[in-house]
């Protein structure tokens, strides 16, 4: 009896073991190309998509855009459910222009990922540019609900605010993506911004030398310098002002923009004839900015004498 019984045992044992082999094998052929567990194999399919996967994204970092596009398109036709193709597919389709094809591309990456949040923010973004507020909104709170400390969808959140008019609002919200990730680059200019637009210009300054300190010396970028000028210019601090615009023009391309800004603090520092010179330079890249054209009067009454003074 006992022994019946161990064998009864033996082939229960035996039937739940090929049981689970049938499911798992059935799992493998409904999963196509994904992943079981990480100590399965890896399918051809899959080996082969994050091979061109790997290579395609190595063509974006050195600037190939074209090359890395189409290597990951074939990334995703060797293995349609990785999201990773998708995600790199889809910022090369917004690099060059095709941005409804990029984010239809993202949304797969997300619909792949699972509940990935730095992909609903990501998605989000995409949304914001192409002007659907609500929609990046909700993709803004979706991610803050799987992640309450992702800075990055504090940002988005600040952004859609910020564009909305609700300028405190959005400061709450960049505030918030602060103290979960102090030094973000995105986060402060945002910030520096935002504090510019409410009329607070010592306190954009303070968060703007707290972004410069996240650049080496030299490789701050020329929207930094050029927003520190605003700032310095609305605290009549023009010779600083000057500084930063100068700093700004020889970090990247001029702009009329610029030179015409530069002239401005020329002007109201005391400096006509160098405010002359700089209106020239925007005039030579845009011969319509109507800014300058405006403060070249200004400059030419400045230079014939004290009687035409310059309006503050």
């Amino acid at each position: 009896m006992q022994i019946a019984e161990g064998r009864f045992a033996r082939r229960g044992s035996f039937f739940i073991r090929s049981s689970f082999l049938f499911v798992t094998a059935c799992l493998l052929l409904c999963c196509g190309c994904q992943l079981i567990g990480r100590e399965r194999p890896v399918p051809k399919q899959m080996a082969a998509s994050r091979n061109l996967s790997q290579r395609g994204i190595s063509e974006l970092e050195r600037g190939e855009w074209d090359k890395g596009e189409a290597l990951l398109a074939q990334a995703i036709k060797a293995c349609p459910t990785d999201a990773e193709p998708h995600r790199h597919y889809a910022e090369a389709l917004w690099h060059r222009g095709a941005r409804e094809e990029g984010l239809a591309q993202m949304r797969e990456a997300m619909r792949f990922s699972g509940d990935d949040p730095n992909l609903a923010v990501r998605v989000g973004e995409m949304c914001f540019d192409l002007g659907r507020q609500d929609e990046a909104a909700k993709l803004a709170d979706d991610a803050i609900d799987l992640s309450p400390r992702l800075a990055s969808a504090w940002a988005l959140r600040g952004e859609i605010a910020q564009a909305k008019g609700q300028l405190d609002e959005a400061l709450a919200d960049l505030h918030r993506g602060l103290e979960f990730q102090h030094d973000d680059k995105r986060l402060l200019l945002l910030t520096a911004e935002l504090y510019r637009q409410q009329g607070r210009p010592e306190r954009a300054l303070g968060v703007l030398e707290a972004l410069r300190d996240c650049y080496g010396t030299g490789e701050e970028p020329q929207q930094i310098l050029y927003l520190q000028g605003l700032a310095f210019a609305a605290l009549a601090r023009y010779d600083d002002a000057v500084e930063a615009y100068r700093l700004g023009l020889q970090r990247d391309r001029p702009s009329a923009e610029l030179y015409f800004r530069l002239a401005e603090a020329h002007l109201r520092a005391g400096r006509p004839a160098e405010a002359g010179g700089a209106i020239q330079q925007a005039l030579a890249l845009d011969p319509n900015h109507q800014p300058s054209r405006a403060l070249a009067e200004q400059a030419a009454m400045a230079q014939r004498g004290p009687a035409d003074a310059v309006r503050r």
